[in-house]
């Protein structure tokens, strides 16, 4: 196994955070940081990186995420309750996908078979949320306990935005898995929270410059 770092673990934990804070602003206000979703979104095709980092493009493409894991950490009176629960759900489901091998499988299957589409063909941003909508359906809902969204019902109702907010969990997902594969953990998260805390603070002032 690599020698994972604690900025590593930071990265894919903030890729986690990034997924439920977008799909929560999907939810409400049928907008989110584009470019934010547009990294996360890659980041399902990235089956190479060079490093954690790698897999969102940059330290930019996570920066949001990084600065809501922040807040989180640092405001605990005022941390996103809904956010926080979203989390919370993604790291249950990712820990029972990683113990199937079968699942993991047929997950990156259906991403590889997804990639290679769109080589060859020229598929919209429309078209691939609603094939990565059913991916999640398929090898994500079936694990356990489907994910509660909550916001405006015409935002909900909205086919396009319930695809959208389905691609933005299947990423949180993934960045779930890759903070487990980089050692990270439910109790380190609770035991290390001021260590964590300080290096997304430095990740926050050097994405910031």
């Amino acid at each position: 196994m690599p020698n994972y770092s604690e900025t590593d673990r930071v990265f894919a934990l903030g890729g986690v955070f990034q997924a439920a804070s977008l799909a929560r602003d999907i939810a409400r206000t049928g907008g989110c940081d584009a470019a934010a979703f547009a990294a996360s979104r890659e980041s399902l095709f990235n089956f190479e990186p060079e490093s954690v980092e790698d897999v969102f493009g940059s330290a930019h493409g996570v920066a949001v995420g990084v600065r809501t894991l922040l807040q989180q950490l640092e405001h605990l009176q005022q941390r996103d309750l809904e956010i926080s629960r979203y989390v919370v759900s993604l790291l249950h489901l990712a820990d029972r996908l990683m113990k199937s091998d079968t699942r993991m499988q047929s997950l990156h299957n259906d991403l590889t078979a997804l990639a290679r589409r769109r080589e060859h063909f020229d598929l919209g941003d429309g078209v691939q949320h609603e094939q990565l909508s059913t991916i999640y359906q398929e090898r994500i809902s079936t694990l356990g306990p489907r994910i509660m969204i909550r916001g405006e019902p015409l935002q909900l109702q909205n086919p396009d935005n319930a695809a959208r907010i389905r691609t933005a969990l299947l990423c949180g997902i993934r960045a779930a898995v890759l903070w487990r594969q980089a050692g990270g953990s439910k109790l380190g998260l609770l035991l290390r929270r001021r260590s964590i805390a300080a290096r997304a603070r430095d990740l926050v002032d050097k994405t910031a410059s």
